[in-house]
């Protein structure tokens, strides 16, 4: 097992180190020096070094902390460089196969670097002046296998993804497989594409122990939309304008809000949203039927008022009027809609993240501080 993990470290100190040459002006070197039997402490040197040398022939060490994949949080792993910096003086770098969102802003915050497989990277240094930074790939190139990234599109993916917005950690895989109403099976495939993200982080046991909300819904986003991921999207115009609609809508027991409408609900009384009702988003069983009962005509997408769609995911039309209004979705599904619905709904799915902020820190824009 030792030997399989010493390998594994190899492999991905030859590949960071291919990508850091690859990222340096052809004038500019660099190389990565390992020396198992070095001590890293207090006045040892690093067992792993990264060395960069100018154009003037001028040498940059960093001391470096290597990390493969899944191992400990993002927090771990920054605040495990800033203790080898710290010991030994110098400029710290964290090596790791994918440098995801979460990693990257924590090291950023805890003053050490990072250098990946796939591009990322940052380099800094105060004596001599050093910075060097570049972009790698939106998702991990080299995950294990029993990690391969799952697709998010799908009407179980939904059911988890909206339980981890929604409901207090930790929860253990059985009972987030229970809340979400699918099997454990599924989120064991749905998780460690979660926490190779960085959108979750889990413990020994698998259980999900943190939730950066924000990430977790751009990541859903990146492969969910509202027109392309339901069974069926049809878009509308309403001739007699919204109001009539939104009266008609108030007496059904076979449609649900999503998009602008159920943002209006979650939002707290007396809020104005930022922006005025364009478009009424539904769920429905029959959008034709739906269509014909309230005299809609048939639109492309770009002059439409009204879209109606059939939801892959059922459970969405199980949620029955409230005194007098439409049911809505949970608000989860709510955000994952207004960020793929056209228009200025982005807008409305920032005002309502903001809001939800202010109860809920996982919500924040810096929750993986959290």
């Amino acid at each position: 097992m030792r030997s399989e993990e010493t390998r594994r470290t190899q492999e991905l100190i030859r590949s960071v180190e291919t990508s850091l040459r690859k990222e340096l002006p052809s004038s500019w070197s660099a190389q990565i020096r390992s020396e198992p039997s070095a001590a890293s402490e207090l006045g040892g040197r690093p067992k792993v070094s990264i060395v960069i040398t100018t154009p003037g022939g001028a040498e940059v060490v960093f001391a470096a902390e290597v990390s493969t994949f899944g191992r400990g949080s993002a927090i771990d792993a920054a605040t495990r460089g800033s203790l080898l910096r710290d010991g030994l003086g110098m400029p710290t770098v964290l090596i790791t196969d994918f440098a995801n969102p979460a990693l990257r802003a924590a090291c950023t915050r805890a003053g050490v670097g990072f250098a990946d497989t796939t591009g990322w990277l940052r380099l800094v240094s105060d004596t001599p002046p050093l910075l060097i930074t570049s972009q790698g790939a939106a998702r991990s190139e080299s995950a294990p296998r029993k990690a391969r990234t799952a697709r998010l599109n799908g009407p179980a993916s939904a059911r988890v993804i909206r339980r981890l917005l929604e409901v207090q950690m930790p929860i253990g895989v059985r009972e987030l497989a229970a809340e979400a109403e699918v099997s454990p099976g599924t989120v064991a495939k749905i998780l460690p594409t979660l926490a190779q993200d960085g959108a979750v982080e889990r413990a020994e046991t698998g259980a999900v122990e943190l939730v950066r909300r924000r990430l977790l819904l751009s990541r859903w986003v990146a492969d969910y939309s509202f027109a392309a991921s339901n069974r069926e999207v049809r878009w509308y115009l309403a001739p007699r304008g919204l109001d009539r609609v939104l009266s008609l809508i108030s007496q059904q027991d076979d449609v649900t809000a999503t998009g602008s409408l159920a943002m209006r609900e979650y939002l707290p009384a007396g809020t104005v949203p930022v922006t005025p009702l364009i478009i009424a988003a539904f769920y429905t069983a029959d959008p034709e039927i739906i269509a014909t009962r309230f005299g809609l005509v048939n639109a492309a997408p770009g002059a439409a008022n009204v879209v109606l769609a059939r939801p892959a995911d059922e459970t969405l039309l199980s949620l029955g009027p409230r005194k007098g209004r439409p049911g809505v979705v949970p608000v989860s599904q709510a955000l994952a809609d207004l960020l793929t619905l056209p228009g200025r709904a982005r807008e409305e799915a920032e005002q309502l993240i903001d809001y939800l902020a202010t109860t809920d820190p996982a919500w924040r824009a810096d929750e993986e501080t959290s």
